[in-house]
């Protein structure tokens, strides 16, 4: 039918055509007119008061699809020559009525029938005298040059305020996107076009329903090039979401853009793996509004940002799980769906695409790991006790040392401090040896690269995670170092075992800091001492409780640390043994055991290397290894007895 149709509107064409040329005008040729519009230098006034070339290029029209026409086939109401100035606007409808009809009941078409400034008809878009088909690519409606065509109104800023047009220069963002890319670098016209997708004729606006840009639409739209995904998309809860009517549900243009689709390799891109679950889920799992309207989880994005994997994500990893690795792309389902990819019967295939060898042992444990009593009552008591151990800990830190640094300044600038007698004057007596000093320098350089490259992982947008972050590769980098420095500092501990058990010096110090009663006395005197109970500071041994408190934590946080971290180290093999839950709380024991040690060093074991006033600005004995007569008759001056009587 369609064919007899445009073979009858051509006989009517042509008939008009020759009725014309017999009526009006017979003697005048394209050469009589071309006398006058084959000079460059012709030119018109317009209403604006622009100029408007005149000259008619006649190779080009020849060649052009109307090349056989005569120039009264479209200008009927020329008689004679010279014609007047303003002719009629020429009738496209005589020869493409059925293109016309449609044009006209589309949005620009409505725009021309109620004579709206700007609105296009058909030569805006395919050219007044050079009319090519779309294939050449001389034609304005050739995929190459249709974003220049569209841009002609699209881009022009005063169309864009006039009509309130809501995205403002569309073909700038299309020639970027991966659709205009294939069509410029490898030839391939089917790409996706402006026509292609919001139609050419029939186009309409995106909140009308039959649009093909109608957000319920998008998706058949996208399926003309994108079948397989379609199909997938309409089977997942989104696609389904949709044809329930539910408007908010995600459609291919809240993924992937609108004008400037990237391809998914692309760190540009919507979707590029490092980006995906920081924007693109996010933008709709993050929202308060959805999770409360629909009743979805609310933290899950959240949760996902705290994980191992949200953190290298955030620190840029391109190799770490996002949202589509555990999910899917296009065929998402709820963990509900035997079919999804995180039910529990298929998590093991899901999570061994990364983790080989993991077991149902990985079912053992929430996915979305929250430390709240309604998702996992052990994370939640274990955070509430550490960080109730942090606050005790370190505020009794504080308040210990903030009174030793008080009483100390202000002996030292009233003059009483006290002067001991020195029995020899000038002499240092020995508290570590070369071995020791090599144990305390191995230990003080993994714990500082440990801190940096562990809360770099923690906090990877902090500025001075920066130098571990912000570069291809960094985060590779920095678990490897961190994997280092913990390595180094178990090793220490096994040669620090061996030491203390196999060598007489290590056997003694083992002794000397074994706590006894005297210790906690020393406590309550020290407190009386700082508060002005008694004149008297408490005397110590060889190991004050100080030093004994510093040096059994460092032990107890070396296990804590070194057992937590081999399991998140080895975490295939911790998931294939033991139940998910065991990773999950070795990283929380893991993060809140760091902070405290971190704490401990900067509160306790910094002020009296570098704060205490009776050692500013530093403490030597860690480089030298030894302690003066007057330091030692202060701080230990029950040893110094000691060793002076024998």
């Amino acid at each position: 039918m369609r064919s007899k149709s445009y073979f009858l509107q051509t006989v009517i064409c042509l008939i008009f055509m020759i009725a014309t040329a017999v009526t009006y005008g017979q003697d005048i040729t394209k050469e009589d007119c071309l006398e006058c519009h084959g000079d460059k230098d012709l030119t018109k006034v317009t209403d604006k008061g622009t100029e408007k070339s005149l000259f008619i290029d006649d190779q080009k029209f020849t060649n052009s699809l109307h090349g056989d026409f005569s120039c009264l086939d479209c200008h009927s109401d020329i008689i004679e020559i010279p014609h007047e100035e303003n002719l009629k606007l020429p009738d496209c409808n005589l020869c493409h009525e059925e293109i016309a009809e449609e044009y006209l009941q589309s949005f620009h078409g409505q725009a021309l029938v109620q004579q709206k400034e700007y609105a296009p008809y058909c030569w805006d878009c395919h050219g007044t005298h050079y009319v090519y088909s779309m294939d050449d690519s001389l034609s304005l409606t050739n995929p190459v040059n249709l974003p220049n065509t569209c841009a002609t109104c699209h881009s022009d800023p005063t169309v864009v305020q006039k009509y309130h047009i809501s995205i403002p220069n569309p073909s700038q963002a299309y020639t970027q996107s991966i659709h205009y890319r294939v069509i410029v670098d490898s030839g391939v016209v089917i790409s996706a076009t402006c026509s292609a997708c919001h139609g050419a004729h029939t186009l309409q606006p995106a909140n009308d329903p039959n649009s093909m840009i109608h957000r319920t639409k998008i998706p058949e739209t996208c399926s003309n090039c994108h079948g397989e995904a379609f199909d997938e998309y309409m089977n997942s809860i989104h696609g389904q979401a949709l044809l329930a009517g539910v408007t908010d549900a995600p459609v291919c243009t809240d993924c992937h853009s609108e004008h400037s689709i990237k391809a998914r390799t692309d760190p540009s891109s919507n979707i590029f793996t490092s980006v995906i679950s920081q924007t693109t889920c996010s933008q709709c799992h993050e929202s308060e509004k959805l999770n409360s309207k629909y009743g979805l989880q609310s933290n899950v994005v959240a949760t996902y940002n705290d994980s191992y994997h949200g953190l290298a994500n955030r620190g840029g990893s391109v190799v770490t799980a996002n949202c589509a690795s555990c999910h899917g792309h296009h065929a998402v389902l709820p963990s509900s769906d035997p079919n999804s990819m995180v039910h529990k019967d298929n998590l093991p295939a899901t999570c061994g695409k990364c983790h080989p060898g993991v077991t149902s042992q990985v079912t053992m444990g929430a996915v979305h790991v929250s430390a709240s009593r309604d998702s996992s009552k052990l994370l939640y008591y274990v955070t509430n006790i550490y960080i109730s151990l942090i606050i005790m800990v370190i505020g009794g830190m504080v308040l210990h040392n903030g009174l030793d640094f008080i009483k100390k300044l202000r002996a030292k600038f009233r003059g009483t401090e006290e002067h001991p007698v020195y029995t020899f004057e000038g002499k240092e007596f020995v508290r570590l040896t070369l071995n020791e000093r090599i144990q305390h320098f191995l230990l003080m350089f993994s714990f500082f690269v440990l801190v940096w490259t562990g809360f770099a992982a923690k906090f990877p947008e902090a500025w001075w995670a920066a130098p571990l972050i912000r570069w291809d590769g960094a985060f590779v980098f920095r678990g490897w170092l961190h994997r280092i420095a913990g390595a180094i500092m178990i090793i220490l501990a096994l040669y620090h075992l061996g030491y203390l058990v196999l060598t007489g010096r290590g056997r003694q110090h083992l002794k000397d800091f074994l706590p006894v009663m005297k210790d906690a006395w020393d406590v309550i005197d020290m407190f009386k001492y700082y508060i002005g109970l008694s004149k008297e500071k408490p005397e110590f041994a060889r190991y004050n409780y100080i030093e004994k408190a510093e040096y059994w934590a460092l032990i107890w946080g070396t296990v804590v640390m070194s057992l937590t971290g081999l399991v998140l180290w080895f975490n295939n093999l911790a998931m294939k043994y033991f139940p998910k839950w065991t990773t999950d709380l070795s990283t929380v024991i893991h993060y809140y055991e760091a902070i405290l040690a971190t704490l401990a060093i900067i509160v306790w074991h910094f002020y009296f290397q570098f704060l205490d006033p009776h050692v500013y600005p530093m403490n030597t004995t860690c480089i030298t290894g030894k302690m003066t007569e007057e330091d030692m008759i202060k701080e230990h001056a029950l040893e110094y007895k000691k060793l002076t009587e024998s």
